[in-house]
């Protein structure tokens, strides 16, 4: 994102509050060289009102930035249109599909090695459902970045799957340390199963 736009207002405050913070030490080193008593009252009180000057020009400059700020979050900019979408690429979309369907599996068993089969082959099944779905999109597996569609980092594809399924995302941002699952731990539900078995996070998916 680019740099935003000083305002005119607050640099001038910061500009200003840097002379008179100048001009107050040296209004303090002369106080500090000289034993004449009327000088050093007269220079103590003009460094007081030096002082007094940085110290509401920096409050003025903070009150300036929070109200900025305040404004750039109630009043944001809309966003930018995305770019026209892609043409399918059914090689790059059955790919990416192919690519997500391991990270996601061994999500899935890092949580539930310990539990019934059929919990861990319920979460199998919703990873199928969901990468059907998912993969009917053009931009499966694209992101926007400088108004131009391209390819999205797999690991953080998994990450987003992984948010969308109600699993652990701690676990999706180390997929690749986890172990796969078994192969009978991959066995498809029967369909007996699979109308009887309620997922506890499917609502949250």
């Amino acid at each position: 994102a680019p740099f935003p736009d000083v305002d005119p207002a607050e640099a001038a405050l910061g500009q200003l509050a840097g002379l008179d913070l100048t001009l107050a030490r040296h209004v303090h080193a002369c106080a500090m060289s000289t034993d004449d008593p009327t000088e050093v009252v007269n220079l103590a009180q003009a460094y007081q009102k030096l002082s007094r000057c940085v110290r509401q020009s920096l409050a003025l400059q903070a009150q300036l930035r929070r109200g900025r700020e305040r404004d750039a979050r109630e009043n944001p900019p809309p966003p930018r249109p995305l770019p026209p979408t892609p043409e399918r690429d059914a090689q790059r979309i059955a790919d990416r599909r192919d690519a997500l369907r391991v990270p996601a599996q061994r999500v899935v068993w890092s949580e539930y090695e310990h539990a019934d089969y059929d919990e861990a082959g319920y979460y199998f099944d919703l990873i199928e459902q969901r990468l059907d779905i998912r993969a009917r999109d053009n931009t499966f597996g694209l992101m926007v970045e400088d108004d131009a569609w391209v390819v999205e980092p797999l690991d953080d594809h998994v990450v987003r799957l992984c948010r969308d399924l109600g699993l652990d995302e701690a676990a999706a941002l180390v997929w690749r340390e986890l172990p796969d699952p078994p192969p009978e731990a991959l066995e498809p539900l029967d369909d007996e199963d699979d109308d009887e078995h309620v997922g506890p996070r499917e609502s949250s998916a």
